[in-house]
């Protein structure tokens, strides 16, 4: 805890003025209940084992992670070494089992963690390409004309430009930390959960850029007006709902249970 007491403060901090890091908030505090929830499993399975030893390597890791990230300046290996270093003290205090209990949480609160600055510019100049791409096939397929230069689409009344901030970025990190959830609380084998998490990213991505498509056909249609508030922040919290749907029937679909039905799945998720 003294050890990361200052990482953990300037994490906390990112999460509460950051707006694309405000997603860590709810990430962490479902990461601290899904280990909440498995804590009785923890303790049960708790017992000495000859393979505790381990625990003393992966904690060693997670250390030489935190110096490389001190020296480095690099923020983001150096709060993830918490999560390393908590792991492999599971593992070294309590066993294999309980530290297997306690992977998936540690896991998902990895996905807290703010991404380094030059992978976040990379991922938004990717993404925001892609979303004029879909933008334009789609209004193109609608009947509307449209001349796309770069990130800029040219519509008959109006002109889009796709900024960083409507890049999609945050709607992919918080629609894949849904899908972990959803995998995890749901029986089935491993690779069909990673497909329900690995189908998050395609359906946020088409999402955003169908969005896009939505508020130029809208400002063709009504005028720019619909491209500000509340119009514009009303239909992000619209495409992510869809988003979340279509990830709902993706994860019905890939992992049928044998007699459980719908309500049963709601239930696993709850409980998770």
């Amino acid at each position: 805890m003294w050890l990361y007491a200052s990482v953990g403060k300037d994490l906390v901090v990112q999460w509460l003025t950051t707006p694309d890091a405000s997603y860590g908030v709810i990430v962490a505090i479902i990461a601290t209940m899904m280990f909440w929830q498995r804590r009785r499993r923890i303790v049960t399975m708790g017992s000495c084992s000859c393979l505790s030893w381990l625990g003393v390597v992966v904690i060693t890791g997670g250390l030489a992670a935190y110096l490389a990230g001190i020296f480095a300046a690099d923020l983001f290996t150096t709060r993830a070494s918490i999560v390393i270093v908590a792991g492999g003290l599971v593992w070294f205090l309590a066993g294999a089992g309980p530290a297997s209990a306690a992977f998936a949480p540690l896991m998902f609160l990895l996905l807290a963690i703010p991404l380094p600055e030059l992978v976040v510019k990379a991922l938004t100049s990717s993404l925001q390409t892609v979303a004029a791409r879909i933008a334009e096939i789609a209004l193109v397929t609608g009947g509307i004309a449209v001349y796309r230069d770069g990130n800029v689409l040219e519509l008959p009344a109006t002109t889009l430009q796709i900024v960083e901030a409507c890049s999609g970025l945050r709607s992919v990190v918080s629609l894949a930390s849904v899908g972990i959830v959803l995998a995890f609380a749901a029986d089935g084998r491993l690779h069909r959960r990673a497909l329900v998490i690995i189908s998050a990213v395609p359906i946020a991505v088409l999402a955003n850029g169908f969005r896009v498509a939505a508020a130029g056909a809208a400002s063709e249609a009504w005028g720019p007006v619909v491209m500000r508030d509340p119009w514009h922040s009303l239909a992000g919290w619209v495409t992510f709902v869809v988003s979340l749907i279509a990830l709902w029937i993706v994860r019905q679909g890939v992992l049928r249970q044998q007699g459980g039905g719908t309500v049963s799945s709601i239930q696993q998720v709850a409980r998770a």
